[in-house]
Formats: C-alpha cells, structure tokens, sequence
C-alpha cells in the first residue's frame, strides 16, 4: 500500500481511537523541585520524567550551536544583564564609558523562541542580527555592536562579539573591565556541542560548559524573564518561575475546562518558548499561598510525536521549589516507526507564515508530502538530487504540519508550525 495513503488510514484510525482508549490512559502525578529560590534547572521529559536538575549559576551566556545560527542568550534567571551601548559602534572599543548608563535599557532573551537570544535584540531582520551582520560570501558574521555585561560575582564588564566563523562553527569574543583592563580575547569552538541546543560559556572562569541532559526532554522549569501585568494592566517585562518548551516541541493551552477533557485537536499546536508558561498559578494574598488553576489544560507532543495532557497540581513557592504535575498519554504517535531522524533535515523559519524552506543534509529524492495533524495532504512535490527547495505554504491555516520524504527505501520526516 502507498505509504501516504497508510500514514492518513494511520491518523485516522488514531483520532477515532482517542475515546476508545481513554479508560486504558494511565494518569502519572510526578512531583518535582526547583529547591529554595528556584536555583535549580529541572530538564523533564514527558515519557520518563525528570532528566536532570542542574545548578541556574556558573554559566553567562550561552550560543545556539547550528552552525548557521547566530542566536546569542544571557543567563538572566541567573542575574545576568546586558545592555546595548549606544555610543558608538565597535570602533569605539577604546573609549567604552558608562557615562548615561541609568538611561540605557537592559536587554532580555525573546520570551518565544530560544534562538533570539538577548544579543539578537536588535536585530532588524536577514542580514543584520543584533550583534552582528551577515556576509553573503563567507556566510559568516561579523560583530558591528559593543555592550555591557553584568556578571554576579564579577561586575560588568565592556563586551564585543567580534565574528563567528560559521563554516567552523566557532566564535571569537572580546571582554574587559570598563577601563580596558583585564581584556579577553576568546576562541569558542561549538562543534563539540552540536548535539546540544546550547553552548553554555562562563565569564567568570573562561570556559564552555555542557550542562544540557543528554537523554531527550520536553520541558525546562526554570527562571526567565516574560511579559506580565502591573498593577495597571499593562504587560511588562518580569523575571518569572515556570516552564519552558524545549525547541521542536508543540504544544498548546486549554483554559476552564473539566478534569477529564481531552481534545487536544480543537486549536492548533505552536512551538514557543513560553506556551505553558508561568501564568497557571498565582498569589493569594489573602491566605498568602500560591494557589494552581487545575481547570487549565495543556497538551504536549513529543520528539516522538506522542501528545499527552499536562496539569499543575501545586506549587509551593520559593521556599522549597516544589511543584507537582499531573500527566498522560492521550495519542500515541501515528508517525510511522521508520522515519529517520528529523535533525537531517533542516526546516526554516519555524514557525512559518509564508515560505518554508527545507535542506536536507544528503540531498532529497522521492516524493515529498506536507500532511496537517489529521494526516491529510496538503502538499505533494517529487524531488530528485535536491538538496534545498523552498515551499509556499501561504494557503495554510495556523498549526502544526509534518513533512515526509519517502524513496521508497528511506522514510526521512519533519515538523513544522504554521504561525
């Protein structure tokens, strides 16, 4: 049989079964800590639970590790500030002052996407990415922009991402105390980091450090800064406890509905940073407890493309960091158990709203397929010895879509988001 017509059979037959299976579901309670004042990281993965709890400190910044990235990111759940120096460009290294520093604004990691780090900012949009610029002929970046960093335990310091070879995946950075002394010039080697979403560098002792698990993960409850209300309504920027999708995972959010709904179709999936969030628990300021909306309900899919429902139960507070969850399995993935791992393939912007392009490390041939989460078609193309094609998918609705390539021998699969 075609095996686009079993992977829509597939879907099918698995959205049909959600009912039927529901009395099978086993219901997970796992409980968890961040420790007192949430210093720990806590990397949890929805089929096996907590992965690692990881120290927040020892690390400043941290760099995305594809090689064609250019996403830089501050460790602000650690104190961590970084604000952009507005007197000159790099020329101006040498006579980097602070003078008017209480009017410059600190910079913040995007609150959506792990990639935009603090140093991205500014940035304007391809070919200028915040700290740097990219060169068409050596695919590189060079740093255009100088900053000033504010390091725990060590005070601030002037700061120049000076270029990132990308064909070597490496950076050279520049830092030094305010008056120029005590200067850095620094090598950052990514490659032996690729496996990894991050490469974690400390300013304090020189050195990049592997800190992401190994194992697979879904979720990092951590501390990180996001948009909250004062007092008067507006949304402002605020360090926040909660959790944090890791990238290429979906999710979406389901607020005042009973214990036992699980519809998890009904709204399409997205992939940022912040769609669980901080925001399903809150102060009570009358019994001066938190207390957690167990009527919000998210639906979490997997690498593997496993969707299961998550609530909070409780959370405790900075005293202790603990917090508890409730999960399970409410779709098992209908993605055929051949698919070759989706990291040779490249698939940019994601999320998408007018093109998407596709680079496949070994070149693509076969067919090509683009099908929504009901595994219906909604794109079909033959390929032959492509290594990059670009596809219109402005006629999408918002949600989640997998794109396969099938040879008949290999089966190669991806995922993406319509935004």
């Amino acid at each position: 049989m075609n095996k686009k017509i079993t992977l829509i059979i597939v879907a099918l037959f698995a959205m049909v079964s959600i009912s039927a299976s529901a009395q099978n579901r086993e219901t997970v309670n796992d409980t968890l800590t961040m420790t007192p004042g949430y210093v720990m990281d806590v990397f949890y993965s929805m089929t096996d639970g907590e992965v690692a709890s990881v120290a927040r400190e020892g690390w400043d910044m941290a760099f995305f590790t594809n090689a064609f990235s250019a996403g830089i990111m501050i460790n602000e759940g650690n104190g961590v500030q970084l604000f952009s120096y507005p007197n000159s460009d790099t020329a101006g290294w040498a006579t980097f002052d602070t003078v008017g520093m209480t009017t410059w604004s600190s910079l913040s990691n995007s609150n959506e996407v792990w990639e935009d780090g603090a140093f991205n900012k500014h940035a304007t949009g391809h070919p200028d990415y915040g700290w740097g610029v990219y060169n068409a002929v050596t695919h590189g970046l060079t740093g255009d922009s100088l900053y000033l960093i504010n390091v725990p335990g060590v005070g601030f310091k002037k700061l120049w991402i000076v270029d990132k070879v990308s064909v070597d995946n490496i950076y050279h950075i520049r830092y030094a105390d305010v008056d120029g002394s005590n200067e850095m010039n620094v090598e950052l080697d990514l490659k032996p980091y690729v496996t990894k979403n991050f490469a974690y560098y400390s300013i304090v002792t020189d050195e990049l450090i592997d800190r992401e698990p190994a194992a697979d993960w879904d979720i990092l409850f951590t501390k990180y800064i996001d948009l909250t209300p004062d007092s008067e309504g507006n949304m402002v920027e605020y360090l926040v406890s909660g959790a944090t999708s890791n990238i290429n995972r979906y999710a979406n959010k389901f607020t005042g509905v009973d214990p036992d709904y699980n519809d998890w179709s009904a709204q399409p999936f997205d992939s940022l940073k912040n769609t669980i969030g901080y925001d399903w628990k809150s102060f009570d300021m009358g019994t001066f407890s938190w207390v957690v909306d167990d009527s919000t309900a998210f639906f979490v899919m997997n690498q593997a493309g496993d969707v299961y429902k998550l609530v909070f139960t409780y959370w405790e507070g900075s005293s202790t960091g603990v917090f508890a969850l409730q999960k399970e399995l409410v779709q098992a993935s209908f993605i055929n158990d051949d698919i070759v791992d989706a990291s040779i393939l490249s698939i940019y912007p994601n999320p998408a709203t007018d093109v998407l392009n596709i680079k496949a490390e070994n070149g693509m041939n076969g067919n090509l397929t683009i099908s929504d989460i009901s595994g219906r078609v909604v794109f079909s193309e033959s390929v032959f010895d492509d290594d990059f094609i670009t596809v219109n998918i402005s006629n999408l609705t918002k949600g989640l879509y997998f794109i396969s390539i099938d040879d008949g021998k290999l089966h190669t699969s991806g995922k993406f988001i319509v935004k």
